[in-house]
């Protein structure tokens, strides 16, 4: 009996040892699967974090571009009123011969370019339509210098120095371009709603 009793104690000592070891197997299991859980959460965390950092770097970038285009469009549709602004008074004083007050103005322009030619001599040239307008506004201004009929233009003169080398042009044509240029960043600003 004795061995029986022995048997029976080293059977419940290894029953007990063996119910510690699955204790502690289970704790051990546990805790890794909590450690494991933990793992988990916090790299689905930095995934979450990854990817709304670059939804938002991707939405704002699209965001740019879509400025940037929206802005060169604009851009393109007030260059495109501008030019036809342009167009449209270049279209409107190509018949200004015509008009009856087209001598007062021929005189005003050629008025303007004597007076910024000052003493140097110049020779003025015209277009041939206004070969006998321009001789006899400068009769009546009393100026003398030789005249040639050799642009075309919608109205006005040009005035050059005998070799060439400096003109200066009082045309319709220059006139609208000088303008064109110098009012260029008022009217982008009125066509902006500035």
């Amino acid at each position: 009996m004795a061995y029986d009793n022995l048997l029976k104690s080293v059977e419940e000592s290894a029953e007990a040892r063996e119910r510690e070891l699955l204790q502690k197997a289970e704790q051990q299991a546990e805790a890794i699967r909590a450690e494991a859980r933990k793992r988990a959460e916090e790299i689905q965390q930095a995934t979450i974090r990854d990817a709304e950092r670059s939804v938002a770097i991707e939405r704002n970038k699209q965001l740019y571009l879509a400025k940037g285009e929206t802005k060169e469009k604009s851009l393109r549709g007030r260059e495109k009123i501008f030019l036809s602004a342009f167009a449209e008074a270049e279209r409107r004083l190509s018949g200004l011969r015509q008009d009856k007050q087209y001598p007062a103005i021929f005189e005003r322009l050629a008025r303007e370019t004597v007076s910024a030619v000052g003493t140097n001599p110049f020779v003025l040239h015209v277009d041939k339509r206004d070969l006998d307008l321009c001789r006899t506004t400068l009769a009546a201004i009393g100026i003398r210098c030789e005249v040639i009929p050799d642009i075309e233009c919608a109205g006005g003169l040009v005035a050059a120095s005998p070799d060439g080398l400096v003109t200066i042009a009082n045309t319709v044509e220059s006139r609208i371009e000088r303008i064109r240029e110098h009012k260029r960043l008022a009217i982008y600003k009125i066509l902006s709603g500035g």
